[in-house]
């Protein structure tokens, strides 16, 4: 992902979106799963946030209508699976979320990674890169 400076700010970042999707399998009811962004890079302490468009989905591509939440770099997402099985979690982030900020220092890459809490191989990582 890019970015690009003007008077020491974030000006403009491409793609304008990106999505996270983690699948996770539940027990039919309640369920709640944590997705944590981390800046392993040090330099920069501004997340990526929510956009609409995020959503969980059944294995027939179905939306659960999850309730979605967001404080700082943790999102929330919980829905009522009608039934156990295999669910999709789509996370829309808005990379726009970070035009105004102060740019990026010492260095101009930022390294973000995307966890969801209890499901193991879930990391994702991200470049914000100068262009």
């Amino acid at each position: 992902m890019g970015y690009s400076v003007k008077n020491g700010q974030i000006n403009q970042v491409n793609p304008g979106v990106f999505f996270y999707w983690v699948r996770v399998t539940v027990p039919a009811g309640n369920n709640s799963f944590t997705i944590t962004q981390t800046i392993t890079t040090g330099n920069f302490n501004n997340f990526f946030d929510i956009q609409s468009g995020s959503n969980v989905f059944n294995s027939n591509c179905d939306s659960q209508h999850p309730t979605i939440t967001q404080n700082a770099g943790t999102t929330t997402v919980q829905w009522n699976a009608p039934s156990a099985g295999t669910y999709f979690i789509s996370i829309k982030f808005s990379s726009q979320s970070l035009k105004g900020k102060p740019a990026p220092g010492p260095g101009t890459t930022v390294h973000y990674d995307f966890m969801t809490t209890g499901v193991p191989g879930s990391t994702s990582g991200l470049d914000l890169i100068l262009k």
